[in-house]
Formats: C-alpha cells, structure tokens, sequence
C-alpha cells in the first residue's frame, strides 16, 4: 500500500478493531483496519463514510456527535474553545484583515472576531448554521472551493481548527487555503495528533475510546502537514505542538481506563499542569499540533 500523502510503500497496519463511530461509547459494527506511514507518520483509515460533503452538510454529523443543530447547544459545547484557538493564533493577527474560518461550525470564534477582522469569510458546510452566519453578516460558503471564485488571493489569515482529520482530500484542503490567501497570507491550521502519551500508557482503550474515529479520517503528524504545506507552495512553515488535556485527565484515564472529567487531586496544582503541558508540547508529544505557513 502507497502512503496517501507522502507516497511511500512503507506502510503497516497499526490497529484493527472496532472504533468510535461519533460519540463517546458508540462504535463500528465491525473492525477497522487503520494504517500508518512510516516515513511521514500519518494515521488513517480508508473512507467508511460515502459522500463525505453531503455527510457535512446535513444535520447527520452533529447528530452522531450527540450536539444536534442547535446554534446555542454548539455555542454551550464550543465557546470555551475559543480561548485556546486564541492562543495558538495570537489576537494581533487579525486587527483589520480579512480572514477566512474554514469549518467554523456556528461561528463561536468568529464572533469574537467580529469587531476586529475588517471583512469575514465562514466557511461551513451545515446549511443550518451557515444560515446562522449569513445573517451575523459573514460571507458564508460550503466549502473553501465555493468561496475561491470569490475570495481567491484576497484572504489575508486562513483560520482551520478540528477540521482537517475530517475531509477525504488533507492535500486538496491545504492547497484551498492557499489559494484563497493574498501574498504575504497566513494559515494557521490544527487538527489533534496521534496523543502519544496517552497511547503508550493506554494502548488499544485510548484508542478505541477516543483516538480512532470513523469521523476523523486522518491523524496528521507535523511532518505530514510539514510535506503537504511545501508541496502546496507554502514558505516559513513551522510546526508547533499543544497540550490541550492537563495531567489530571490523564490520572482519571489511567485509573478508570476511560474517557471522564479531570480526576481532582488537591496537591496537583497550576504549577504542575503547566510543567506537564508544556514538557507535553516541547518535546512533541502533545494531542494537538498547528501549522503555520505564509504564502
């Protein structure tokens, strides 16, 4: 089998059991084979779902994730996110540019670039929520392709979050958002990793859990994105890593051997979350990794 990013024949299967099919505690009928490159490091499975843009566009999706379309049940879920998003990109960035979302859901981020961003691009393929967005007065697409004709070379910050793992073409994705920048634009994409901590101490009940989805079609590496970003014309890419889940969450995996809140401890402290994410990140080990690259 070839490597779908990098094309290298070395390619193994690395898992091949049932795996979580949208919410937690619902799974395959059946196991599922998933594969890993040696060379770039990506992870993935080969399509399950059929029509993958029509799946997006439809309520199917969030209903599996057990959110449904409600705009303030997703504001509830996804609110407390936007600080995160905020510290990967920083907030100078966006002070009259115009940036595109791609995947942004029900626009919780994007209002809180509202007063800022001089003109918004929300790319969303949920026809109930991009009705939302329209009528905030963003410019609402399906799909970064439906918005090139108009924003083609004119986007000066490409914004994507949790977005990526989910479409069928990760290449075809990245080369969009190149498109649709100006010279001198900035993407900054993120999308989980393969949690490797999480992995060594759990094994197959992390990944059984949580890591391996049906939904999520892929698990990027830093290097697969590193390959994919210089192929698509990108320059000055750097790879960053984040540890989004503190040390307590990971105590209350390893003592219940499955997904839960944060186990409190007393005597676990700021001070030794912080040593713990960010040992996570500098030593790359951490579940979640962002691009960034200027065209």
């Amino acid at each position: 089998m070839e490597c779908k990013i990098c094309k290298s024949n070395k390619v193994k299967v690395i898992y091949n059991e049932i795996i979580r099919n949208g919410g937690l505690g619902r799974y395959t009928s059946a196991p599922v084979p998933m594969y890993q490159c040696e060379e770039c490091g990506v992870i993935w499975h080969d399509a399950i779902l059929k029509d993958v843009g029509e799946y997006y566009k439809s309520p199917q999706y969030r209903d599996s994730m057990n959110e449904g379309s409600d705009v303030e049940v997703f504001y509830r879920n996804h609110d407390r996110e936007t600080m995160d998003k905020f510290h990967y990109t920083g907030t100078e960035i966006f002070r009259n540019k115009t940036v595109a979302d791609i995947g942004c859901g029900g626009g919780a981020f994007l209002d809180f670039l509202k007063g800022v961003a001089k003109k918004i691009v929300a790319i969303e393929p949920s026809e109930i929520f991009r009705n939302i967005l329209l009528e905030k007065g963003f410019f609402s697409y399906s799909y970064a392709q439906d918005a090139l004709q108009d924003w083609g070379g004119k986007v000066e910050v490409v914004t994507s979050f949790d977005v990526i793992e989910h479409v069928d073409d990760p290449k075809r994705f990245i080369c969009d958002s190149y498109e649709l920048l100006q010279n001198d634009g900035i993407a900054i994409i993120g999308t989980p990793t393969d949690a490797p901590i999480m992995r060594r101490l759990l094994g197959a009940c992390y990944e059984k859990e949580v890591l391996f989805s049906v939904q999520h079609l892929w698990i990027l590496s830093g290097e697969s994105l590193r390959r994919m970003a210089k192929e698509a014309g990108f320059h000055s890419i750097e790879i960053r890593y984040y540890q989004r889940y503190g040390i307590e969450n990971l105590l209350g995996w390893c003592l219940e051997k499955k997904p839960r809140r944060d186990i409190e401890i007393p005597f676990i402290g700021h001070e030794m979350d912080a040593v713990w994410r960010g040992t996570c990140s500098s030593h790359q080990v951490a579940d979640y990794v962002v691009l960034y690259a200027k065209k």
